[in-house]
């Protein structure tokens, strides 16, 4: 509705985790320097943790579009399986191990399966990454899993790399006293976090500019009060911002002030 009035080539901020729109702050660009090198080392097991709303899956995506493609690896976005059984059945078919399981396959012939494919990819001197995303709804028993899972290694390499995504609490159930072996093995723990009140401008104008703006829309006193109301978390300045380009459509300024952002709280019922 209002990208014509602005001359803007696309909604600069829709909430979907397209990588071309994310921007590398000073965290974000710790988080993924973190885990990129835990892939190029060989570290094995690594962790990115955030809260609903920072960044983590379009950090993902913007990981995945820079990993080399000698690397096999296997999302799985929704972590909720009933057995080890179907958890292990899922990686299999996402790498393409199997298209489909034509009778039943107990827990040892599914590792067996999965052992058999690992080493031979580490034959060919390719690695395989597993990727886990809203780790925190793992049950224990699963979680157990994946520690198990990470066993799989030879004498100078690691044949699974695998990274959990997940909210904080991941990490503090990772972290205590029950899960002290799984934790001993994560040799990566990066964290993403809301942005700055400096950076939420820069956060602005690089989305603008990615979406085809050619001039600076909101105004210093717009940019706090949406650095404010959104506690520099991404998705609800995505949210905020939104509705601020259509206050300013309704409103027929291209020039987003504090006016156009209280219309959008309201609207968003974020007063």
């Amino acid at each position: 509705m209002y990208t014509e009035f602005f001359s803007l080539k696309e909604p600069p901020f829709q909430l979907l985790p397209d990588p071309k729109f994310f921007l590398f702050s000073q965290r974000a660009r710790g988080a993924f320097d973190q885990l990129l090198y835990g892939l190029a080392n060989g570290s094995g097991f690594m962790m990115l943790t955030g809260e609903v709303g920072v960044g983590k899956t379009t950090l993902l995506r913007t990981l995945l579009q820079h990993l080399d493609h000698g690397i096999e690896r296997a999302v799985v976005l929704n972590p909720m399986f009933s057995s080890s059984e179907e958890f292990i059945k899922a990686i299999l078919l996402d790498w393409g191990v199997r298209r489909y399981f034509p009778k039943p396959m107990d827990k040892a012939d599914l590792l067996g399966l999965l052992q058999r494919f690992l080493i031979s990819r580490h034959r060919m001197g390719r690695k395989v990454l597993l990727i886990i995303d809203d780790a925190q709804t793992l049950s224990d028993a699963l979680l157990e899993e994946v520690r198990l899972l990470s066993n799989l290694e030879t004498n100078d390499a690691k044949l699974l790399h695998i990274l959990l995504v997940g909210q904080p609490e991941l990490r503090e159930r990772v972290e205590s006293t029950r899960f002290r072996q799984l934790n001993q093995r994560i040799a990566i723990k990066a964290s993403l976090s809301p942005l700055s009140k400096e950076e939420v401008g820069s956060y602005l104008s690089h989305r603008l500019a990615v979406a085809g703006c050619k001039e600076n829309l909101f105004s210093p006193r717009a940019v706090k009060a949406i650095a404010k109301a959104s506690r520099g978390i991404p998705r609800l300045i995505n949210l905020i911002s939104d509705r601020c380009l259509l206050a300013g459509y309704v409103n027929s300024t291209r020039r987003i002030g504090k006016k156009e952002v209280k219309m959008a709280l309201k609207d968003l019922d974020l007063r």
